[in-house]
């Protein structure tokens, strides 16, 4: 089902989630109204369900629609796409349910959600009964005006006087980036005073400049925030006061001393996606535009999203510039414990022309395996993994010394790294972060091929599949698995029609600064 729960009790489960607090987004606003009773069928969707009178669209609380509920058709089923956890106090959110088939548990959630869809996971339930569900959800209505940047594109603001005259300045925005670098604006005035707003490796950075100087003292520099690029939404917000300004990214707050000669602000114009004011330097993060999407963007009242929406004449469109916000483009899979797994079988038969695999993973961890698999014929196995912040290859032949490889360093930095295995015509690669990385090459007597791949670890030794690692498990997050250039479908694994995992969460990555 789509949505979240805790392993529940009982054959149909009633649970009633606030979606917000008692007060949502909106001052003053009570947000305590029904979400979902109103809905129509087709807005629910489900993993499968047991008979068309299981279906999603009969779990709605309080209500004996169809057979009185959600039912799937296995007690074992979680699918969609890009989910984000929620979490309570840095904990994953579980929620218990009800015990019998008609009373109603209520849950408070104890942090405001933002939110088009809800999914639940049921986690436990009746040994006795089936899986089942009703629910409602409360809340209120949420206006968005979003903006979407395609690396290359932006929008360019002349602000008006009365958008500049104000007491106190403001700047708030929502951002989901699809690269861990860019800048999402920046803003200039006649007096060579600027500010801007940009991610670097995943860190959002607040950059004041005086004048055309390079130098450290032309500049003032805060940062805040970590693995801002998992493409989920993330809120900032500045609030400019005489002498100190207060930098907010979604729930952590700092206050920042300003030095006299960056107080005075004065911008009359506003570039979006790209850093582009004219005469401006480049700031101190990566030369790349943004990519990826704006909502509510908010400077001193006035929603400049909506704007350029509305094509005023104080707004200039440069490039691809849409607004909407397409569902991202990338399936993640997290590898939460030691006993965490994904077996693929052989693709394709082994070939004399070569093999292939890829894949990208981001990690804290200085070590752990990242993929190994057997040579055919009982020829030996090979292990990719990481030891000490570095890719290594080791293979092992039976009659012949193990080959090793190693490349790339300070892995484990939390960043999304690329890591090909190519062998082809004798000649055999291991490449990190493609052009931009490192490589390391061997030229070995026999084929390489590939047989069963396992990534981040081995069942466990009861398992039937022969899997062998002497290495530590991997624990972090994993995307974009290609064997022999053709992509894997991650969302088909989860579904359970390919291959076999354990202790994975498929379609998020779940790892935290």
């Amino acid at each position: 089902m789509g949505l979240w729960s805790k392993k529940v009790p009982g054959i149909i489960t009633q649970v009633a989630l606030i979606l917000f607090s008692l007060y949502g987004v909106t001052r003053g606003e009570v947000c305590h109204s029904p979400l979902v009773s109103n809905l129509l069928p087709s807005s629910f969707r489900s993993s499968s369900q047991l008979s068309s009178s299981h279906g999603p669209g009969f779990a709605k609380l309080n209500r004996r629609d169809g057979a009185g509920g959600w039912s799937p058709l296995s007690s074992d089923s979680d699918t969609g796409h890009n989910w984000k956890q929620y979490r309570q106090e840095d904990n994953i959110g579980a929620f218990p349910g009800n015990s019998n088939a008609d009373s109603v548990v209520q849950h408070k959630l104890q942090h405001p959600v933002i939110a088009r869809y809800v999914r639940l996971i049921p986690l436990a339930w009746n040994p006795n009964g089936r899986i089942g569900l009703r629910l409602e959800t409360y809340g209120c209505p949420y206006n968005s005006d979003v903006v979407s940047f395609d690396g290359h594109s932006s929008l360019l603001y002349r602000l008006s006087p009365r958008l500049r005259q104000m007491a106190r300045e403001s700047i708030s925005l929502k951002f989901k980036a699809l690269r861990n670098s860019g800048t999402l604006l920046h803003a200039e005035g006649l007096s060579e005073h600027s500010l801007t707003l940009e991610l670097k490796k995943g860190k959002l950075l607040l950059v004041l400049r005086k004048g055309r100087s390079s130098s450290p003292d032309s500049r003032h520099l805060v940062s805040l925030g970590s693995l801002l690029d998992d493409q989920h939404w993330h809120q900032v917000a500045v609030e400019h006061h005489s002498n100190h300004l207060n930098l907010t990214v979604d729930k952590s707050t700092l206050w920042v001393q300003i030095p006299l000669r960056f107080t005075h602000w004065d911008h009359d114009q506003m570039s979006v996606g790209a850093d582009q004011g004219l005469g401006s330097l480049r700031s101190v993060g990566s030369n790349r535009n943004f990519y990826g999407c704006l909502e509510n963007l908010v400077y001193n009242g006035v929603n400049l999203v909506n704007l350029a929406e509305q094509r005023d004449q104080r707004v200039t469109t440069k490039g691809n510039v849409t607004f909407s916000c397409a569902e991202p483009i990338f399936v993640a899979m997290t590898f939460t414990s030691p006993q965490s797994f994904l077996w693929l079988p052989r693709v394709t038969e082994p070939s004399l022309m070569g093999m292939s695999v890829g894949l990208q993973f981001r990690t804290w961890n200085k070590a752990g395996l990242l993929l190994t698999f057997d040579l055919p014929n009982q020829g030996g196995a090979v292990w990719l993994y990481l030891s000490k912040a570095m890719l290594h290859l080791q293979i092992h032949k039976p009659g012949r010394a193990p080959l090793e490889l190693s490349t790339g360093s300070a892995l484990n930095d939390g960043q999304w790294h690329s890591v090909e295995l190519i062998s082809r015509r004798g000649r055999l690669t291991i490449a990190v972060d493609g052009d931009e990385g490192a490589t390391a090459h061997a030229s070995p007597s026999f084929l390489i091929a590939t047989g069963h791949l396992f990534f981040g670890g081995c069942p466990d030794e009861g398992s039937s599949q022969e899997c062998m690692n002497p290495f530590k498990a991997f624990q972090g997050c994993m995307r974009l698995l290609t064997v022999d250039n053709q992509q894997v479908d991650l969302i088909k694994v989860q579904q359970r029609l390919m291959g076999n995992y354990s202790h994975l969460q498929i379609d998020m990555c779940g790892i935290i600064d």
